[in-house]
């Protein structure tokens, strides 16, 4: 198996899942407009929590992002990899798999079983993205 540049899986990773933060955030706080305040007890936010996941298209929003980091993710492993984009890519997918398998929690929606299944082909498109892009060596 040829080597895997650790470092760009690392820094990548890294940077989607601070993206995907950062944006769920920004959504939460979108959808849940006028339902937040400063003084807000634990159980007054958790009801808040639950009515925006209930009732709101929060949840598409979010798979379509997360898609999105996912793919971003991959491609910025391979091109800062310099080489071997698609293993690069699929490193990115297993890590983010194994990432989702150990947050799993008991309440799954039908968004970690789509994010579960498509993680890792996401990924490859990232790297594939990334492939297109990369500077060709020509032999000498």
């Amino acid at each position: 198996m040829p080597p895997i540049d650790i470092k760009a899986i690392v820094i990548a990773f890294t940077a989607e899942i601070g993206a995907d933060y950062l944006i769920v955030l920004l959504m939460f706080s979108f959808f849940a407009q006028g339902m937040l305040t400063p003084e807000m007890t634990a159980d007054e936010f958790a009801k808040v929590r639950d009515t925006v996941f209930d009732t709101t298209a929060i949840l598409p929003c979010l798979l379509v992002t997360g898609t999105a980091t996912s793919i971003l993710g991959a491609y910025l492993a391979a091109r800062l990899a310099k080489r071997i984009p698609y293993y690069h890519g699929l490193a990115m997918g297993i890590v983010g798999t194994v990432f989702s398998i150990a947050l799993w929690r008991s309440g799954a929606t039908w968004l970690d079983y789509v994010g579960l299944v498509t993680t890792i082909p996401v990924s490859l498109y990232g790297a594939h993205l990334a492939r297109n892009h990369m500077v060709r060596e020509t032999p000498q």
